[in-house]
C-alpha cells in the first residue's frame, strides 16, 4: 500500500486513478447489483447532500435551523409508521439506529433483548456492545418470529425489549408486530421495530395492519431513508415515541454552544438529514406508495417466472426481497458473479437473495432465472 506522498499529487493524476477504480466497481444499472439493498438516490437528494455536507448538525445552537429540518424528517418517518409527535434523529444507517434503540431500552431499565435468528446482524452486534442479555426466539413454520415461543421465553426470562423486523434481510418477511407487541406488553416489555427496508414499503402495501406506533408497546422504529427512502448514503433513521424515551441520547457537551449533543456520535453531517428531508418532501406519501406497489409487482413477476422454470422460492415475501433455494449458496454466488450477477446469501435458508430495488429491471431478473436454471440443470 502506498504511503502519503512527500509532495502532493495534482488533481488530474488523482482523478485519473479514481476513474480507473470507478470503471472496475460494479454499477447499479449495468453491473448486475441485485442482492444489495443500495440503489442510486434521487437526484434531488444528491444535490442537497452536496449543499449541506459542510455543516455539523450536532452544533445545535449554530445550526439550529438544520436540526429543525431533521426533526421534520423524523416526523415524516414517524407519520408513515403511525406516530404523531414522535422525535428522533437521522443516523448513519440502520446499524447505528438499532444500536441507539437498544441503548435507550437499556437506559430505561430493560437489560434483555429478545430477537429472532432472522433479525439483522446489527441487532446482535448492538446487544454485544451494550453487554445486554440476548435471548433468541425461535421461528414459526413460516420463518417469522414465533409469538408462542416469545411468550414462553419472556415468562422464563422476564421483561425486556423485543426486536421485530419489517422486511427480514434474507426472506423479505414481516414479523407479526401486533401479536408480538401484545405479548411484550402483557409481560412488562417493550418493542423496537427494525423497519430499515420495510418501513418505506410495508405501511403502503398493508395499510390495514398495525405495523408500528399504533401498538402501545412500540417505543422506537428504525427506518433507512438511504434504502427505499431514496436519500443518499449515509442516512438511517431512528424514530422514538416520546422525548422522555429519547432523552438518554441527549448528552452534555461542555464545549459546544448549546451545551449538549444528540446521539452516539459527535460531529454529524447535516447533509444526510437535510437530503432526507428534501427527498421525502418531494416524493411524498403517494410517491412512496406507487414505488412500493411497483417493486412488489416486479418481485411477484420474478417469483412466477422462477417457479415456472422449476426454481424454488423459500418463502412468499411481503416486501421486495426474494430468496431462491439453491443448495450450496457460496458456490452458486461465485458462479453467478462470474456471469456478472451479484446476489447475496439468504441466511437462514441455503439459497441466494435478490432485492428488487428501484434500479432493478425485469430484464435483470429474467437473466437471473435463465442463469440459475442452467446452473441447476
Amino acid at each position: 500500500m502506498a504511503g502519503i506522498p512527500r509532495r502532493g499529487e495534482d488533481w488530474l493524476s488523482i482523478l485519473r486513478r479514481l476513474h480507473g477504480v470507478l470503471k472496475r466497481v460494479p454499477d447499479h444499472y449495468t453491473g448486475g447489483i441485485l442482492g444489495s439493498m443500495t440503489t442510486p438516490p434521487h437526484p434531488l437528494g444528491s444535490l442537497v447532500f452536496q449543499l449541506f455536507h459542510l455543516y455539523n448538525i450536532n452544533d445545535l445552537e449554530l445550526f439550529a435551523e438544520l436540526r429543525g429540518l431533521e426533526e421534520e424528517a423524523v416526523s415524516m418517518m414517524g407519520e408513515i409508521m403511525g406516530c404523531e409527535g414522535c422525535t428522533g434523529m437521522v443516523t448513519s444507517g440502520g446499524s447505528e439506529a438499532n444500536l441507539a434503540a437498544l441503548y435507550l431500552a437499556r437506559e430505561h431499565g430493560y437489560d434483555t433483548v429478545y430477537v429472532a435468528p432472522t433479525a439483522h446482524d446489527s441487532v446482535f452486534k448492538a446487544a454485544r456492545l451494550l453487554r445486554m442479555k440476548l435471548v433468541e426466539v425461535g421461528l414459526d413454520g413460516e420463518y417469522r418470529m414465533s409469538a408462542r415461543i416469545l411468550e414462553e421465553k419472556m415468562e422464563a426470562n422476564g421483561p425486556g425489549i423485543v426486536v421485530v423486523t419489517l422486511g427480514t434481510t434474507g426472506l423479505g418477511l414481516l414479523d407479526p408486530v401486533e401479536k408480538i407487541a401484545s405479548i411484550a406488553s402483557s409481560q412488562g416489555g417493550v418493542v423496537h421495530v427494525d423497519a430499515a427496508l420495510g418501513g418505506f414499503v410495508a405501511p403502503f402495501l398493508y395499510p390495514e395492519r398495525r405495523l408500528g406506533f399504533q401498538n402501545p408497546a412500540v417505543v422506537s422504529v428504525t427506518m433507512d431513508p438511504h434504502k427505499l427512502g431514496l436519500a443518499p448514503i449515509p442516512a438511517g433513521g431512528l424514530v422514538v415515541r416520546s422525548e422522555e424515551w429519547f432523552s438518554p441520547l441527549v448528552f452534555k457537551s461542555s464545549y459546544m454552544p448549546a451545551g449538549i449533543q444528540i446521539g452516539l456520535l459527535g460531529t454529524r453531517t447535516a447533509a444526510s438529514a437535510v437530503a432526507t428531508w428534501a427527498v421525502m418532501r418531494h416524493v411524498g406519501m403517494e410517491g412512496y406508495r406507487r414505488q412500493a406497489r411497483r417493486l412488489m409487482g416486479l418481485a411477484r413477476r420474478f417469483i412466477r417466472l422462477a417457479e415456472s422454470r422449476g426454481l424454488k422460492v423459500a418463502a412468499e415475501p411481503e416486501v421486495p426481497v426474494v430468496c431462491l433455494e439453491t443448495g450450496d449458496a457460496d458456490e452458486v454466488l461465485k458462479r453467478l458473479a462470474s456471469r456478472g450477477l451479484l446476489l447475496y446469501r439468504c441466511g437462514v435458508v441455503e439459497g441466494v437473495r435478490v432485492v428488487v430495488m428501484p434500479h432493478v429491471t425485469y430484464g435483470h431478473l429474467k437473466r437471473v432465472v435463465e442463469v440459475l436454471t442452467r446452473l441447476q440443470g
